[in-house]
């Protein structure tokens, strides 16, 4: 069965401090693109392949406000048109078929979004504006990225599992004793759906668990998933208004693989040597949920819901399922 994907919808691709004039690769439903950033700062995003012998455009160079082929040279502006041939003779025009797609970019969150719908980009869903406490100075934001051998909706529905933790995470959560959920409610848009559940209090070791002194067994966990690709967990530890937000996409490189970049933001230990206890801790999670998302089959989640057997606690999984399966009827890898 191919991998159904959402279209016309924008994608977070790359980190906004990541991108300079330096072209960027990016790989995203088997597709490959490049971005990089012009003279003014503006995010500009091409087809990576040159027309002329198929070389991949991130390998070349940014030469006034245009990209170089790093093969012949051949050198296209920001519409994706070659404006220059070194190979021929003065005079020579250049071939009307010498030129690259380009796609619209836009910047919001920390992250560079891309749009690679079938539709112009007006008809696109909105930008989800989901982490307005970047750039506050009263949160501290660390930035990673993990691979996983896993289809991209699997690895969203691990960070929507609300019945995992005392399985998946007993050093961080606690006993596996302390596994009933709650009843929850699911708000959903159009685009979206969000819960607020109870969890257990950090057991695992670190800062925080210091700060607590152990004064709360449980927290409030915020958790909105927003199509295609972005999840938000915010954790309300109940002391001081101490939180913690894990931000995240999950890019689909194939059915097989996919790149998730993280934003980690904090309002307690804002200083920097406190970066690596939030680094540790996402890459334990990470390899923790690793272990058994890489495992699940088949490797799309259903959006038949007679294919595997979802409960009570499974209810904003079930959400995204069903959002996941409007934007995506008919749809497939090869067709978006």
């Amino acid at each position: 069965m191919p991998t159904t994907l959402p279209t016309n919808f924008w994608y977070a691709v790359e980190f906004s401090r990541n991108l300079t004039k330096t072209p960027v690769p990016v790989t995203l439903m088997g597709q490959q693109y490049v971005l990089y950033r012009d003279d003014h700062g503006r995010a500009i995003a091409l087809g990576n392949q040159c027309p002329h012998r198929g070389a991949a455009l991130h390998r070349g160079w940014v030469e006034d406000n245009c990209l170089r082929c790093p093969y012949h040279g051949w050198k296209f502006d920001a519409s994706g048109a070659c404006v220059n041939i070194p190979a021929d003779l003065p005079g020579v025009p250049i071939p009307k078929r010498a030129k690259v797609a380009t796609y619209p970019v836009q910047e919001q969150d920390g992250m560079i979004w891309l749009y690679v719908g079938d539709s112009p980009d007006t008809a696109a869903a909105p930008l989800p504006h989901l982490l307005p406490e970047l750039g506050d100075p009263q949160w501290r934001a660390v930035y990673g990225e993990y691979t996983w051998n896993a289809h991209y909706t699997r690895v969203i529905e691990s960070n929507l599992d609300v019945s995992h933790a005392a399985f998946v995470h007993p050093p961080f959560y606690g006993n596996r004793d302390r596994a009933t959920v709650d009843e929850y409610k699911v708000s959903t848009t159009p685009y979206s759906a969000t819960a607020t559940v109870k969890a257990p209090a950090p057991k695992r070791r670190t800062f925080l668990k210091y700060l607590l002194k152990e004064e709360n067994r449980y927290s409030l966990t915020t958790i909105t998933v927003y199509l295609p690709t972005i999840n938000r967990i915010e954790i309300d530890f109940g002391f001081r208004g101490y939180k913690y937000i894990y931000y995240t996409t999950s890019l689909p490189i194939d059915e097989n693989t996919t790149l998730a970049k993280y934003i980690g933001l904090r309002n307690f230990l804002t200083f920097p040597w406190a970066d690596k206890n939030s680094h540790d801790n996402a890459y334990k999670t990470y390899i923790e949920d690793q272990a058994v998302v890489q495992t699940c089959h088949p490797l799309a989640a259903p959006t038949d819901f007679q294919q595997e057997l979802l409960v009570a606690s499974d209810a904003l999984i079930i959400a995204y399922r069903k959002l996941l399966g409007h934007y995506t009827a008919g749809r497939s890898l090869s067709a978006v």
